[in-house]
């Protein structure tokens, strides 16, 4: 339950969590591994009392859990995993404060970016025959629109099925897995310049 004031519904609680992208940043790091504010501050090259701040608050609406302390030269490190994923849903985004909005996307396509050049320079984004890119512009109507958002949102759903498959044959098999990444976008575009 959210440690936050009985009158907040979830979308304000997702609002004031993902308020900064900073903190959009950490719980996507989070989304992948366990890290302590100290390792985020020197993987998003900021300082330790700025993550850490950013830290509690994600702590404080339940986005992200402490899971292990270690004794670091007379200091407690803490290391914390996300308790949630860091998208938004359909709904939340639409009651998110236009404000706030190119902060959250810019946060998240930073990542993306991120994850997209790191597989092109280690060879990893063209190691497998059946990897999937694809650049597709369209020109669709209100109704269109509607259409590959929801296919879209099923193909979300139906990825982490997946996923959950997957770890449990892992898990029974005692394999290692493969590291892969979905990154999904759907957006208007501007109208081109003449």
């Amino acid at each position: 339950m959210p440690k936050t004031k009985k009158k907040d519904g979830v979308e304000q609680i997702v609002a004031k969590a993902f308020a900064h992208p900073l903190r959009v940043q950490i719980l996507i790091i989070l989304n992948e591994r366990v890290a302590s504010p100290n390792m985020l501050a020197q993987e998003l090259d900021q300082s330790l009392n700025l993550v850490a701040y950013h830290v509690r608050v994600l702590e404080k609406y339940d986005c992200i859990e402490l899971v292990d302390t270690k004794q670091r030269r007379g200091a407690t490190e803490h290391f914390y995993r996300a308790t949630r994923r860091q998208f938004l849903s359909d709904s939340e985004w639409s009651r998110m404060p236009q404000s706030l909005r190119p902060g959250l996307s810019g946060a998240m396509l930073k990542s993306m970016f991120d994850d997209i050049e790191e597989a092109v320079k280690s060879g990893s984004m063209d190691e497998q025959d059946d990897r999937h890119l694809s650049r597709t512009p369209m020109v669709v109507d209100q109704q269109g629109w509607d259409e590959v958002s929801a296919l879209l949102t099923e193909t979300l759903d139906r990825v982490l099925q997946i996923q959950g498959e997957a770890a449990k044959r892992l898990s029974d098999s005692g394999e290692d897995g493969m590291l892969s990444k979905v990154e999904m976008l759907h957006f208007r575009s501007p109208a081109p310049t003449a």
